[in-house]
């Protein structure tokens, strides 16, 4: 039973870590060797919540936009390390939820079976 929580929790927040690319875009600092002006840093739109994971590549993105579904066609950056903890913490969160409801659902039943 454990382990079937832990994998809906894991399959959770991996859809909301790539859910949560299309709600809410900023801007973020990111470096491009191959782009002039961005050989040290520059300013793009930027995604992911918690922590940014999708960054615009410049002069690649329709409208200057930044999601999951543009790293599929190589006209966004998708970086790991901040995808893989943003999994985690919402896998976190989902697992946490989901004690939460098992347990208050485990209460209600034993007060309506002590009545």
């Amino acid at each position: 039973m454990v382990i079937l929580r832990v994998t809906i929790a894991i399959v959770v927040g991996l859809l909301t870590t790539l859910v949560s690319t299309f709600v809410g875009e900023r801007s973020a600092p990111a470096t491009y060797p191959d782009i002039m002006g961005c050989e040290v840093t520059c300013e793009v739109v930027a995604t992911g919540w918690p922590l940014i994971f999708v960054r615009d590549y410049l002069g690649m993105s329709v409208g200057n936009r930044a999601d999951i579904m543009e790293v599929w066609f190589a006209a966004d950056r998708f970086d790991t390390g901040p995808f893989i903890i943003n999994v985690v913490v919402w896998a976190v969160v989902a697992y946490a939820c989901m004690w939460a409801a098992l347990n208050i659902a485990e209460q209600q039943r034993r007060t309506r079976s002590r009545r």
